[in-house]
């Protein structure tokens, strides 16, 4: 269903970093094992910072302006990364210079545009949609299947839908290439015998829960009802990572360094505009539903009646101050949460920690919800990148499907990938409303 196109994805990435290298040997006409291995680690953040920054997707590539800004900022963020990697490495004497990186710069944000137009037109005309037969009642699923086919650029297709199992032995006779999406279980369980012998002949089954997870990244409310066994079986498999928590003591140590002097001058800021205190504490809800106290820097005026009511961001616009804009703005609000990631009551990545008021709320009306609380609250993370701020039960189940895609396929890498596109988010490009 999607296997064709992330194979061209790899084999794409893989062609990038070889142009890169054979430009940087044109451009440098000297190559030791120590100049490669540095290039190299270059040419790689580069690629990691592109991917971040959906360089490689497929609505990126079908426009030409999203592609350009994709490989300007992501090529730049990326060399810088490499060569802060280099001098950890090899330190200040490494082999490749200034010249060099400025170069494989301008050279990436030169030639991957123009590859990149190259294959989306191959992935667009090479690589075939997946035609599927669905087993289920299209007013109960449709609405999903047709997201998936528009963010898949049509390379999933529904052709027909078969609701009981007549229909599906009539449908079945004739399937050609065609795949059979299962959406009903019931259905399922009813035909699983048939399909069983379909897959023998070579028809390909798919789950609708693999095809929406890959193409939406989230995990609708809806599929979660219907496939409660399943995912519940992921989603109470949360160990506690001694891994992440490494990585958030070192990450929350070296952003709190950098953090400091920012939070001293908005602090002195906050003072001028609208007096004190400049920390806004505040209780929150964290790992396995246990509260802690949550720090940020003071946006808004000061009013206990409007904090303690029934929906306090419903009166944030009213509230903020002209220093709160701006801290809002450039997310320098959130730096006081770095002692909430070294004191373990938060990690850099994970659900945003909620109020005890709208957490009491949406518990009971939200299904699934409490599973959010199988990690540690985040800086960051999957719903915030992808979705941002929520005031309505609407947005909150939404938020709540991005959240529960992060804890069923929660990762170090996974982790990383959301810090570097959390960059993208910081430059108002997408999420963080």
């Amino acid at each position: 269903m999607y296997q064709k196109i992330v194979h061209q994805k790899r084999l794409y990435m893989t062609f990038v970093v070889f142009f890169l290298f054979v430009f940087q040997y044109l451009y440098a006409g000297r190559f030791t094992n120590e100049r490669v291995i540095q290039f190299f680690i270059t040419n790689v953040s580069l690629i990691a910072f592109l991917f971040a920054f959906h360089g490689f997707e497929l609505n990126t590539l079908k426009s030409k302006n999203a592609v350009l800004i994709s490989t300007v900022i992501g090529s730049f963020l990326g060399v810088l990364l490499g060569m802060f990697l280099v001098i950890l490495f090899f330190g200040a004497q490494r082999d490749i210079y200034r010249s060099e990186l400025i170069a494989t710069t301008l050279a990436a944000i030169v030639g991957i545009p123009i590859f990149s137009s190259i294959y989306y037109r191959i992935i667009v005309k090479r690589i075939p949609p997946t035609l599927c037969i669905a087993l289920g009642d299209p007013a109960r699923y449709k609405a999903l299947t047709d997201e998936v086919e528009g963010v898949s650029h049509g390379k999933v297709k529904v052709l027909s839908w078969v609701s009981n199992v007549m229909e599906a032995q009539e449908a079945f006779g004739s399937l050609g290439d065609t795949a059979i999406l299962i959406a009903d279980l019931q259905l399922y369980r009813e035909l699983s015998d048939t399909i069983r012998g379909l897959e023998k002949k070579g028809v390909q089954k798919y789950f609708i829960t693999e095809a929406v997870e890959y193409w939406l990244n989230r995990i609708p409310l809806q599929l979660l009802e219907e496939y409660r066994d399943y995912y519940e079986l992921f989603l109470n498999q949360t160990p506690i990572s001694q891994e992440k928590r490494f990585m958030d003591i070192i990450l929350g140590l070296i952003m709190m360094v950098i953090a400091l002097p920012f939070i001293l001058v908005f602090g002195l800021l906050i003072v001028l505009n609208s007096g004190f205190p400049i920390i806004f504490k505040q209780p929150r809800i964290g790992l396995y539903e246990g509260p802690f106290m949550f720090y940020k820097l003071r946006s808004l005026k000061v009013d206990k009646k409007a904090e303690n009511s029934d929906n306090p961001n419903g009166t944030i616009t009213q509230r903020i101050t002209l220093v709160g804009k701006i801290l809002r703005k450039t997310r320098v609000d959130e730096f006081p949460q770095f002692v909430n990631i070294l004191n373990g009551t938060m990690s850099v990545v994970g659900p945003r920690p909620e109020m005890q008021v709208y957490h009491d709320k949406w518990i009971q009306e939200i299904p699934f919800y409490g599973y959010r609380n199988m990690v540690r609250p985040g800086l960051t993370g999957w719903a915030q990148i992808n979705y941002g701020h929520t005031t309505t039960k609407e947005e909150y189940i939404k938020k709540t499907e991005y959240d529960l895609y992060y804890v069923k396929h929660k990762s170090l890498l996974f982790d990383i990938q959301i810090i570097m596109q959390t960059f993208e988010t910081f430059l108002g490009m997408k999420g963080g409303r």
